[in-house]
């Protein structure tokens, strides 16, 4: 009976607006650094979906989005990327092409060969955003996950004395 009565019901809430928080911040960052990418028609933005687990020893609050985060995340080596995702990419980015040295402007073909010869050279660049959302939010939930696990414990300690 008694172990039917621990919930926390209240840290849970607490744990979900957390995860909501993390979700809209990181959601900034990617149209701060001009990724609301898209991976075939899904934008990453649109992916991100966040979770509350409580397993009897510990809570998890998460975020879960498509694989291809991790890159923007962390940026890349340098790498031969396959051309059909790259002009994939130009198309529905839209990248637009500037003008070369002779005036000439590239196909979007040969803006795709430019750019996947860039990332093979040199690879990607991360920008951190999850990084720097999650290290910013954070903090700012520690007392109130606190808190939210007192009333917890608080109100089973008061339902098991009352039972």
């Amino acid at each position: 009976m008694a172990d039917d009565l621990m919930e926390f019901p209240r840290t849970i809430e607490v744990l979900g607006r957390l995860a909501d928080d993390v979700r809209a911040g990181y959601i900034d960052q990617l149209k701060k650094h001009g990724h609301p990418t898209r991976y075939g028609t899904d934008r990453l933005s649109d992916t991100i979906t966040t979770q509350v687990e409580v397993d009897g020893k510990s809570f998890t609050a998460s975020l879960n989005m498509n694989h291809y985060w991790k890159y923007l995340e962390e940026g890349t080596r340098p790498h031969w990327p396959p051309s059909s995702a790259i002009l994939n990419w130009v198309e529905i980015k839209p990248v637009i092409p500037r003008p070369d040295g002779n005036g000439r402007i590239p196909t979007q073909k040969q803006l795709a060969f430019l750019i996947s010869r860039k990332i093979a050279k040199h690879g990607t660049e991360g920008t951190h955003g999850f990084e720097t959302t999650r290290d910013a939010i954070l903090p700012m939930y520690y007392e109130k996950i606190e808190q939210a696990l007192a009333e917890d414990v608080g109100a089973y300690v008061k339902a098991v004395l009352a039972w």
